[in-house]
């Protein structure tokens, strides 16, 4: 029966909001050691307990068919070090407690594949077969490596980006095996938390590692004893009921809470109502002791709480799970030896995808291809999620058979051997196994909901604790506040019972503390032997002095206008500069060091070696004091910074009083500045030209597959990727032209006008425009990309497109385009060479115009010519060229196809952003082309890629469900801010350009007067 009233003799009035372990630890305090507090504590369940379930099974002996044993469903296990208030608390009521085991077995593919148990030699070796697999020492060996080195990840500093890495990322970064991912690792987190393959693979790599050392299980002795319930948790539920009394009422689910304000003494209270809006009182204090789900959806009624609080609560996910309890054994290890207390059976194919093996292939550190490694198939892509709605037969299909929830591993309990039941058959508890058990050895089904921890859920919980905790009188406890753990429940509900009530716990007297804190064993852990130390010494410590003394020297001599800052784990700031303004930004640029292997990379690979150093997450930018922006995260920092980062060095390196003319000269054609040759970095001088050697040998874009091998690295990443931060009509991944105006008189430059969308029509206009097409003509769309332009030259023009590419993925989008738009008539595309396409017979003069949009960057310098002579054989005698090109500035060029940089190494391997006279030259040699016209329209690319990079930034969780990790983020937010500087800087240009032969009477003299652009200011 639920309270309608309330009492005028209790000076403080809390209400509890869930009757799991954490409502009954909050309401139990502030009953039984806070006298001047009433509390209420109200449950939707018709028993309390949550997760602390206890279920009789049938268990008919000889003499008596109505017997019985009482089995956990929940709650089963825990241990004196890692339990220090529960065990107390169970002490205090007069809870008993015997020991447990806690052993482990994994059985794959039916116990085709590995089936181990960690309980004996016997359990090891249960599938004899195991015995010659090589994988099965790998797995073995990975795992002495992981409980010796998963411990460092800890050392790192906090907030460095490298320690956020997800499980899935930090396998993958340290190179363990798929075999010890799958036999041991991902089942077992599984099996702790509860949780889908999916949200294993994202669980803060970090949190787990915290988890295991404080649990010991990096230890192979000196592991805690655990303990169960004797007589099971029903046990301890009971007393606490007993204790609380009239004061517990279930079956009363609060369905929502208004907020009452007494304008005299600005006190707040908060009044609460079940089913049929029934008030059940007013309180001064409301512990929200439930599922972060309910919650929030009781807050939502009352409309004066702060939405970013119910979106914290959002992020906080709950993953369901349908619960068998039964005594079929076909859901335990084929083998009996391999039984243990917690059995993980699973599906290798679907383990083993998850994990990307290490490379040494030339790529991104911590990276597969070249970009960061895709951690989800297809089909694995698709997150089981449930919003609290769904019906039975909708939640069946979600969570249980062979592409459920656990469809990668499922978990089986043994309670025999967990519960040390004394009965006469086998009992289990079974979590979305691939079939259910036989219904008739089958005692119960339930859904169980079980906290899940991601980045942003750890983000979630902090603000919660840190902005919101006791405001207004609301407090948020639960199992999801540290590790979902019963412990982790009851200590967050003594910690804000005892908030509230300014008492300690009677066990916490003495500590001086409210609540007894849960153990830090790592810092214990970290400390190194000899040959570690000596090893560390060598690898590390020691080239890490040398080069910090080198760059340091090196950024003095280099960085003489402005301000760099480079901050230390320390607090200490090293600076470089004048600290005067440059261009617009008078702010310091900060770059946050986490690990002075930044010093080394930058000293043996110059400006690479940077943009490594800034993938591996070994430092990011900060905002400038006391400013903020939405795209600023922990993992990629500011990118805005990383523009005015690259933006500081292009004005240093481009300071006229210490840039001389380049010499000209057949080898040489350079600045005589530090930051262009690198002058004090001997080092890396060696290390460019180990680059610059890999780059010749590696990416050429030869027709006999180096092309295609450098186009599938970049555009065959995933069309979904493209498209979370291309434009949503014409899916063009190339400059766009904005309507662009001179600034106000009080700045200098051009203000750009309009939405991404609109400037991309205006550029595909301004190409057709170029190439003064005419209707019905036949065109030639050389790397059509999406189809933009191929299908806006049909659609306006009538014109027959062909187009050709080297992107099968590029293709499957486009086409699927063409037939939306039923143009399938007018246009066809095909995956072929430009110059294969170009020998065909019935190719000969075929095109009045071809159009390269941004093509002739993956062309590379060598092979220009040929580009010229391909669209020699294919355009008609009258025909017109138009062509988009990034270039590089004359004075550049030569030293630029001598060397490597991020773009044509990382992003568009073999990559040449050629210089103009190169294509003039080229078209002379190979062709009997001419330039006409040029637009340069780079400006307009810098406000491109700057939308580019806040759409992307924006679509984060987008992009992070398509399986892109924390490597991929930075690359390609260091990729368009790279270019934006570029761009914005005027170091790079886009060109339109128009070529034809002499004599062309179908190009119509251009009439037309346009000014030369100025840099405009950053936004």
């Amino acid at each position: 029966m639920c309270l309608t009233d309330s009492s005028n003799k209790i000076k403080h009035r809390v209400a509890v909001v869930g009757g799991g372990v954490t409502g009954l630890a909050a309401a139990w305090h502030l009953h039984v050691n806070s006298p001047d507090v009433e509390v209420q504590l109200f449950e939707a369940d018709s028993r309390l307990g949550g997760h602390a379930h206890t279920v009789s099974v049938p268990d008919a002996k000889k003499g008596d068919r109505d017997a019985t044993v009482d089995v956990d469903v929940g709650f089963m296990i825990f241990n004196d070090s890692n339990y220090p208030n529960m065990t107390k608390w169970f002490e205090t009521i007069g809870v008993e407690k015997e020991p447990t085991d806690m052993s482990l077995s994994v059985s794959l593919d039916d116990g085709k594949k590995v089936e181990w148990a960690s309980h004996s030699l016997s359990g090891l070796l249960a599938n004899k077969k195991q015995i010659i697999k090589p994988s099965f020492y790998n797995f073995i060996s990975d795992m002495q490596r992981f409980n010796n080195e998963a411990i460092d990840l800890l050392s790192l500093h906090p907030d460095d980006p490298r320690r956020q890495v997800t499980l899935a990322q930090y396998l993958r970064n340290e190179g363990y095996s798929d075999a010890f991912a799958s036999n041991y690792l991902l089942p077992m987190t599984a099996a702790l938390w509860s949780a889908s393959i999916e949200d294993v693979l994202n669980y803060p790599a970090d949190q787990l590692v915290t988890f295991m050392c404080n649990h010991k299980m990096f230890s192979i002795f000196d592991r805690p004893t655990y303990s169960t319930v004797a007589g099971r948790s029903r046990i301890y539920t009971e007393k606490v009921s007993e204790i609380l009394g009239k004061n517990a009422h279930v079956s009363c689910p609060i369905k929502s809470i208004s907020k009452k304000t007494d304008g005299v003494e600005s006190t707040t209270t908060w009044e609460l109502f079940t089913k049929d809006s029934t008030s059940v009182g007013q309180f001064d204090d409301v512990i929200f002791a439930c599922h972060t789900p309910t919650a929030r959806s009781i807050l939502k009624s009352e409309m004066g709480i702060d939405s970013d609080l119910l979106d914290h609560l959002n992020n906080i996910e709950y993953g369901e799970n349908v619960v068998y309890l039964h005594s079929d054994p076909k859901l335990m290890p084929v083998r009996k030896a391999a039984w243990a207390s917690w059995n993980c059976m699973g599906r290798s194919e679907l383990l083993s995808t998850h994990v990307a093996k290490k490379t040494t292939s030339e790529a991104i550190e911590g990276g597969e291809s070249g970009f960061g490694a895709r951690f989800l198939d297809k089909e694995t892509e698709e997150k089981v999620e449930s919003n609290g709605d769904d019906s039975e037969e909708d939640l069946k299909k979600k969570l249980e058979g062979r592409n459920g929830r656990m469809k990668a591993v499922y978990v089986t309990y043994y309670l025999n051997r967990l519960q040390n039941l004394k009965c006469d058959k086998d009992v289990f508890v079974s979590l979305n196994p691939y079939s259910p058990p036989d219904p008739k050895l089958t005692y119960k089904r339930q859904i169980m909901s079980h906290p899940q921890f991601t980045h942003s859920s750890l983000q979630a919980r902090d603000a919660i604790a840190t902005e919101y905790q006791g405001k207004d009188g609301l407090w948020f406890c639960g199992a999801w506040t540290k590790y979902g753990f019963h412990e982790d429940g009851c200590r967050s509900g003594f910690k804000v019972a005892t908030a509230i009530s300014n008492s300690p716990l009677p066990w916490a007297e003495k500590s001086g503390e409210l609540v007894l804190p849960t153990p830090d064993l790592t810092k214990n852990t970290r400390s190194r032997g000899l040959v570690k130390t000596l090893k560390h010494t060598l690898s590390y410590t020691l080239p890490v002095a040398i080069c910090r003394r080198m760059v340091i020297s090196f950024l003095r001599k280099a960085i003489t206008r402005g301000s760099l800052q480079l901050l230390m784990n320390d607090g200490s700031i090293i600076s470089f500069g004048d600290g005067n303004k440059v261009g617009n930004d008078a702010e310091p640029v900060t770059a946050r060091v986490f690990d002075e292997w930044f010093f080394v990379k930058i000293a043996t690979e110059f400006d690479l070696g940077l943009a490594r150093a800034y993938m591996s997450g070994l430092f990011v930018v900060n905002n400038p004091a006391g400013e903020s922006n939405e795209e600023t995260n922990f993992v990629i920092g500011d990118p805005v910074g990383l523009t005015r980062l690259f933006l500081l060095f292009i004005h240093n390196r481009d300071d006229p009083t210490k840039t001389f003319l380049a010499k000209r000269s057949a080898k040489n054609h350079t600045y005589s500045n530090a930051l262009v040759n690198a002058s004090g970095l001997i080092a890396a001088k060696l290390g460019s030209l180990v680059n610059f050697l890999r780059f010749k040998l590696t990416m050429d874009n030869s027709e006999r597959g180096g092309s295609l091998k450098n186009i599938h690295a970049h555009y065959d990443l995933s069309n979904d990727l493209f498209t979370s931060f291309l434009d949503k009509e014409t899916y063009m991944y190339s400059s766009a032209i904005y309507d662009a105006v001179k600034a106000p008189r009080n700045q200098t430059g051009l203000v750009f006008r309009g939405t991404l969308e609109e400037a991309q029509w205006r550029k595909l206009d301004t190409l057709l425009a170029r190439a003064q097409v005419q209707p019905g003509q036949k065109l030639l769309d050389i790397g059509f990309g999406w189809g933009g332009l191929s299908l806006h030259a049909a659609k306006k023009y009538g014109c027959q497109v062909t187009g050709i590419t080297l992107s099968v993925e590029q293709k499957a989008l486009a086409e699927e385009r063409v037939k939306l738009a039923g143009l399938g008539n007018l246009i066809t595309f095909e995956v072929v060479d430009y110059r294969v396409f170009a020998r065909r017979k019935e190719n000969q003069g075929r095109f009045d115009r071809v159009i390269s949009c941004e093509m002739i960057e993956a062309v590379g310098h060598n092979h220009l010519g040929e580009f010229y002579w391909a669209v020699e054989q294919v355009l008609s005698d009258d025909g017109i060229l138009v062509m988009e090109a990034i270039t590089t500035p004359e004075s550049r060029y030569e030293t630029y196809i001598r060397s490597t940089d991020f773009i044509n190494t990382i992003i568009f391997p073999g990559g040449c952003a050629p210089s103009l006279h190169a294509l003039i030259d080229a078209s002379y040699q190979w062709s009997t082309l001419t330039l006409e016209h040029i637009d340069n329209i780079g400006l307009h690319y810098a406000a491109t890629l700057e939308e580019w990079r806040r759409r992307f930034n924006r679509n984060e969780k987008y992009v992070r469900k398509l399986g892109f990790d924390d490597v991929f983020m930075r690359v390609w937010n260091y990729y368009m801010t790279y270019c934006e500087a570029g761009f914005r800087s005027q170091t790079i240009n886009c060109l339109i350009l128009v070529f034809s032969r002499q004599g062309c009477n179908s190009l119509v003299p251009l009439c037309e007067s346009r000014s030369v652009t100025q840099l405009s200011p950053m936004s």
